[in-house]
């Protein structure tokens, strides 16, 4: 097992190398050399501005109970996509854009606690009884604008 890790390890710089060679001959290297600095730059762009916004979505997590590994591991993503782009290489922007999909997210949900209510069917209002047999008026005055 440790001579796997060992191997991929050396085979990774190989194959990302040989990725760019076959992008330059297949589009020119000019292109491929646009390509490589624009996935920096997209890298670079995601950790410096993302970063205040990432850790005030996990302290938000924490103070409301529900950071769990799926939060966890959604920020561990987002990181390690940014440092794939930066890293020069046509498979590691590959398996960057392939961590950036939003996988394993379920339909957009609304709180009960600010959004709209749940759909049961219940109406909500109010009432007052009247007795038919009393001469009182109970209607509500009518205020004309």
């Amino acid at each position: 097992m440790p001579y796997l890790v060992f191997a991929s390890l050396l085979a990774y710089p190989f194959l990302e190398i040989m990725s760019l060679i076959w992008l330059a001959d297949a589009i020119g290297t000019f292109p491929m050399l646009l390509i490589v600095l624009l996935s920096f730059g997209a890298g670079v762009l995601m950790l410096r501005h993302q970063r205040l916004g990432i850790g005030l979505t996990l302290m938000n997590d924490i103070r409301t109970g529900r950071l769990g590994l799926h939060s966890l591991f959604s920020v561990a993503r987002y990181y390690i996509a940014a440092v794939l782009l930066i890293v020069p290489g046509l498979i590691g922007d590959v398996i960057a854009l392939i961590l950036l999909l939003p996988w394993g997210k379920s339909a957009p949900t609304v709180s009960t606690t600010g959004g709209m209510p749940p759909q049961d069917g219940v109406i909500d209002g109010e009432y007052r009884r009247v007795d038919p047999q009393s001469d009182v008026d109970h209607t509500q005055p009518r205020i004309d604008r």
